[in-house]
């Protein structure tokens, strides 16, 4: 199996692993990120003429970046079963509704990527419309693709957020080291931050400000700085108190 296969060389010097076995609702994702995948394929026809290949070779990009975009979703929920190894019944209906939107947005994912590979690359990834006279994504379009995209992208990490937070209420049970309660807490901010973004994106769309609500989305790689940089931060200031007490309780004990 894939996640038996890939957990024996995932290491983390910092954090302790405590998945230890694959439960089912991990083998049940597996399952559902490969019908994600197989749809993709399912959704390309066999070519009957050399146009007709010439058509679909002009998706490749599309799909290899949905493709890739669907293994990130994957990998984010194989490491946090590794890192925690949650078996319980909040766990597993979090990971359903975030297997459920996933499948539900493999389609508009492609057609997102679509969209904005052909506006930065000038390549028509769609050249079957210009024939059937069907226009790639209109003016009066645009607020809706977002709004739909928003409500995913919000979905998604909104289900990310409430694991995480899930988590921080059981850190009873975890013995967290220190190291491993600030990430846990950076992960966490993290996803609200994301989820915060697709909302207010939404927003923006839903009143017809499509600038403003493309540019929530351009202040993520912004947030991820400063969250971790907060995150490093909080380490150092740890790292000195431990340091401080440390130097404290040697200079009681020579005294």
């Amino acid at each position: 199996m894939v996640r038996r296969r890939l957990f024996h060389h995932v290491s983390q010097s910092n954090f302790n692993y405590r998945g230890k076995e694959v439960f089912r609702i991990e083998a049940l994702s597996d399952a559902v990120f490969a019908f994600s995948v197989s749809l993709l394929v399912a959704s390309l026809e066999v070519p009957k003429s050399f146009e007709e290949l010439k058509e679909i070779a002009a998706g490749a990009l599309p799909f290899f970046a949905t493709v890739a975009m669907i293994f990130l979703f994957w990998y984010r929920q194989y490491i946090f079963f590794r890192r925690y190894g949650l078996n319980d019944f909040t766990t597993i209906v979090l990971n359903l509704v975030y297997l459920s939107v996933i499948l539900y947005y493999v389609y508009p994912l492609k057609f997102l990527f679509s969209i904005l590979l052909s506006y930065w690359s000038g390549i028509d990834f769609s050249p079957g419309n210009n024939e059937k006279n069907l226009a790639f994504l209109s003016g009066e379009e645009f607020p809706q693709l977002i709004i739909l995209f928003s409500i995913g992208y919000f979905l998604i990490w909104t289900v990310i957020f409430l694991s995480y937070y899930h988590v921080l209420r059981r850190k009873g049970h975890f013995n967290f080291t220190a190291y491993e309660l600030n990430f846990t807490k950076k992960e966490e901010s993290g996803a609200l931050y994301n989820a915060i973004i697709g909302m207010l994106a939404f927003a923006f769309a839903w009143f017809h400000q499509q600038l403003f609500a493309s540019l929530c989305y351009i202040l993520i790689p912004v947030i991820m700085i400063i969250n971790e940089r907060r995150f490093r931060r909080g380490l150092s200031i740890n790292k000195t108190a431990g340091e401080k007490q440390s130097r404290r309780i040697t200079s009681k004990t020579i005294q």
